[in-house]
């Protein structure tokens, strides 16, 4: 079982986007050309897998809870894995209620400190990428840390089902895109992906998409830490606006799943 979005994000939101042992933040800043880079981890307590560090302590209901979770960067990772006697459950959870107390003693001064406003180095995007390969939305997916989307009302059953099945792949895939290593891993989630892209295109949907860059700032004045956001769109072909890269409207009818993604969707 993956760990899920929810669970993301409370570990997230309860280390504040800094490591449990050193409390350094762990994202990046993006440069002019490159998104920001992301080296935290959420880290087991008690591993999944039977031969890690910490094993067998919880049962398997109880693995990916957030209890059993710290957010580490990744020295501090390695660290606890390569040295599981020193780093043993309780004095992890220590750790744990330690680093969250301290952020909690942060917001005593500073009420409502967690919250994410748009980051100032990059433009905020209007326009949707136009998305008809599974390549480019798992770049996309790749490179954010939470996931918005958007769906029209009033749908056909069969539809709306294909769009939720299809959306919560996506949610999916940013719950385990971390854990994807190898060029199949990566090469087996774009397929997927593609799947429902190909398929919505058989009925006529649209998909869009974009990166938000959004920063965590937690009111102590402190540079807040980078957090892409990646929003969906799901719209009928008949209700989108093809625009081209400068948003103005596309004469041509809008291209299929087979088709290079060029374009971009209002």
């Amino acid at each position: 079982m993956a760990v899920s979005e929810k669970t993301r994000k409370i570990i997230w939101c309860e280390a504040g986007g800094r490591c449990a042992i050193c409390r350094a933040q762990v994202v990046t800043p993006g440069t002019d050309c490159d998104d920001p880079s992301v080296f935290g981890e959420e880290a087991h307590i008690v591993a999944r897998s039977k031969g890690g560090p910490r094993a067998g302590l919880l049962d398997d209901a109880s693995i990916d809870s957030h209890t059993n979770m710290v957010l580490l960067c990744s020295k501090h990772h390695k660290q606890i894995d390569d040295q599981p006697g020193h780093f043993t459950a309780d004095r992890l959870c220590e750790i744990k209620a330690k680093h969250a107390a301290w952020m909690r003693s942060l917001g005593e001064t500073t009420p409502g400190r967690l919250k994410l406003v748009p980051d100032p180095e990059f433009p905020q995007p209007r326009i949707l990428k136009l998305i008809t390969r599974g390549n480019p939305l798992w770049n996309m997916i790749k490179s954010s840390v939470t996931f918005e989307y958007a769906l029209p009302d009033g749908l056909p059953e069969e539809d709306e089902d294909l769009i939720l099945e299809f959306l919560d792949a996506v949610q999916d895939y940013c719950d385990i895109a971390a854990e994807l290593h190898s060029v199949r891993e990566n090469r087996d989630a774009e397929k997927g992906l593609q799947s429902y892209l190909s398929k919505l295109d058989e009925r006529n949907f649209l998909v869009g998409a974009f990166v938000r860059h959004m920063l965590l700032i937690d009111g102590s004045g402190q540079e807040g830490t980078p957090w892409p956001m990646l929003r969906v769109e799901v719209q009928p072909a008949s209700h989108a606006t093809i625009t081209d890269g400068s948003g103005r409207p596309y004469p041509d009818e809008p291209p299929s799943a087979g088709t290079p993604d060029e374009k971009q969707s209002a």
